[in-house]
C-alpha cells in the first residue's frame, strides 16, 4: 500500500471489479484509454485478467486507487510489460470521470511513479496518450514525462483518425526533477 496526501494505491481485490466493470462501459472514460477494446470482453474475461496480472506474481501489477480519508474507490493504475532486463515499463491509469480535474490523476501518478523508480529501480517508464487527451497529455507532463513518438491513425472516433502520442520518463530525469525519494514512496 501506497499514499500520498489525499490518496492510498492498495492492491485491487474483487470488490473492485463491479466499479471497473462500471468505468468500461462508460463510453466517456473509455474514449481516452489506449486499450479502450476491455469494454468488448465478457466479465470473465476481464476477471481471469485481472488475476494473471496481479495475483500470479508476474511482472505486471496494478493499484487501486481510493480516497485516502474516506476509502472511496477512484480510479485504478497499472505497470505492465516489464522488461526486468532493461528496468523499463509501461504505466497505465484510469479515473472515475467525477474526479476528473481535482489533481488526483497527477497525484496518483507521483506515487506510482515514485513506486517503481524508488523501490523497484527501473530506469524508464513509458505510456501511451490519446491525441484529443489533452488533459491526460498535461498530467503527465507535470509529472515529467515527454512525447517521444506518435503512433500514427491507430485510433478512429467521431469520424476520423486520431494518434496515440507516446510519453517516456527516465528515472534520473524524475530525481532532477523531483528531487530525491523519500524513505517509502509516500509523498510528503
Amino acid at each position: 500500500m501506497f499514499s500520498s496526501n489525499r490518496l492510498t494505491l492498495r492492491s485491487v481485490g474483487q470488490e473492485d471489479l463491479p466499479i471497473f466493470h462500471q468505468w468500461w462501459g462508460d463510453p466517456e472514460i473509455m474514449a481516452l484509454q489506449t486499450d479502450g477494446d476491455i469494454r468488448l470482453r465478457h466479465e470473465t474475461t476481464n476477471v481471469m485478467m485481472f488475476d494473471h496480472w496481479f495475483r500470479d506474481g508476474g511482472s505486471d501489477v496494478g493499484f487501486s486507487i481510493e480516497l485516502s480519508e474516506t476509502g472511496q474507490l477512484i480510479g485504478f493504475t497499472n505497470v505492465w510489460g516489464a522488461q526486468l532486463k532493461n528496468r523499463s515499463a509501461e504505466l497505465g491509469i484510469m479515473l472515475d470521470k467525477d474526479f476528473w480535474n481535482c489533481g488526483y490523476g497527477t497525484e496518483a501518478m507521483h506515487v506510482i511513479v515514485r513506486y517503481v523508480f524508488a523501490e523497484l529501480n527501473f530506469h524508464r517508464l513509458q505510456l501511451t496518450v490519446r491525441d484529443y487527451n489533452q488533459r491526460a497529455q498535461r498530467v503527465y507532463s507535470k509529472v515529467g514525462f515527454q512525447v517521444t513518438g506518435r503512433l500514427r491513425q491507430i485510433n478512429f472516433r467521431n469520424g476520423r483518425w486520431h494518434d496515440d502520442l507516446v510519453m517516456d520518463l527516465l528515472q534520473d530525469e524524475y530525481l532532477a526533477a523531483h528531487g530525491a525519494y523519500p524513505s517509502s514512496p509516500t509523498m510528503p
